[in-house]
């Protein structure tokens, strides 16, 4: 059994594989979907394993079904590597697990995972044509100051403006003008032991998966987000509310005024919202699932950022509260 699915693994390279890779970070955006996290011992073939483990976040990448991708392997940093293969995800359900499945991608032995170390960014991005790229940048290398450019991040110790602002799309001198506290939410590490998920527009990625985190949501979802005119995802808001989960909606007072706001009808649906005071405008875009999951970046609840806009959006466990901390801050600070 396991000659015949190391045949088939090889075979399936050799009738899909093209003839080379010249991998360009510039083309991630062009990716269905992209996953990141910092690479450690375990996701190395030195751990004898050759695994990646699936967490939630990577499951709703790479779902619940077995399956064969053709996939590329690129490694960045000093040297840059490039290879062709495969890999294999699996899902099962352990005994240990009490009826809970597992996920894992096993992946082919080959040059480019053997070059991770601990520390080192770990991408995997899944194409429209189900082709994987597994792709690790070295740390403190300029290919990793390029990722970060790409994402539209910066490091947590850069003296540039912070992560959020560039996710936010607020220039300096506007956030000047606007009396944005940009140090308000600091930088959190990429995590090691889930995925970061990211997703860019136009296309229905960021309106499905924030529609998705609040139809999934069991107790609470506190928003806070510039201009809300998208039916759909208010819909989900509405009947989140309905079914008896804490909703909270924090927005601007000039975008609720303007004509296209569905603002009113959030509120006439029952869901307490609260608008800015004191700040000039209210420019966050976020959104916190059962007070453990963030969804954030560029991406305001609009049907033009989902149809025309180039926009990203960014879901992730909340590692050190800083979502939840500034929610409450504000939700506060707007009624006073």
């Amino acid at each position: 059994m396991r000659l015949f699915g190391l045949l088939f693994g090889f075979l399936f390279i050799l009738v899909t594989q093209p003839c080379c890779i010249a991998f360009e970070l510039s083309e991630l955006p062009e990716f269905q979907q992209i996953a990141i996290k910092t690479f450690v011992r375990r996701d190395s073939p030195i751990s004898g394993a050759k695994t990646i483990q699936a967490t939630k976040e990577l499951e709703e990448i790479l779902g619940r079904e077995k399956k064969d991708y053709v996939t590329d392997y690129v490694y960045l940093g000093g040297d840059k590597l490039e290879e062709d293969g495969f890999a294999r995800y699996y899902y099962f359900y352990p005994p240990s697990y009490n009826g809970r499945g597992k996920g894992e991608l096993k992946y082919a032995r080959n040059s480019v995972m053997h070059s991770g170390v601990p520390g080192d960014i770990l991408v995997m991005a899944k194409g429209a044509d189900d082709r994987l790229l597994l792709l690790i940048i070295q740390k403190d290398s300029p290919s990793e100051q390029e990722l970060y450019s790409v994402l539209g991040m910066t490091r947590a110790d850069d003296k540039k403006p912070s992560w959020w602002r560039r996710l936010w799309s607020a220039r300096d001198t506007q956030t000047d003008d606007y009396e944005i506290d940009s140090a308000a939410l600091p930088v959190p590490a990429i995590p090691e032991k889930s995925w970061a998920r990211v997703y860019f527009t136009p296309g229905p990625d960021c309106e499905n998966n924030i529609i998705a985190g609040i139809n999934a949501a069991s107790r609470a979802i506190d928003v806070a987000v510039y201009s809300i005119t998208n039916d759909r995802i208010v819909d989900s808001l509405l009947a989140a509310h309905r079914r008896g989960v804490r909703v909270r909606v924090i927005s601007d007072k000039l975008q609720a005024a303007g004509r296209a706001s569905l603002i009113g009808r959030i509120r006439d649906g029952g869901i307490p919202v609260v608008l800015n005071k004191q700040h000039k405008i209210m420019h966050h875009k976020f959104a916190i699932f059962d007070q453990r999951d963030v969804e954030t970046g560029s991406y305001n609840w609009t049907s033009s950022a989902t149809q025309s806009n180039a926009e990203n959006c960014m879901f992730f466990p909340e590692q050190n509260k800083e979502f939840t901390n500034q929610f409450k801050y504000l939700w506060g600070f707007y009624q006073g």
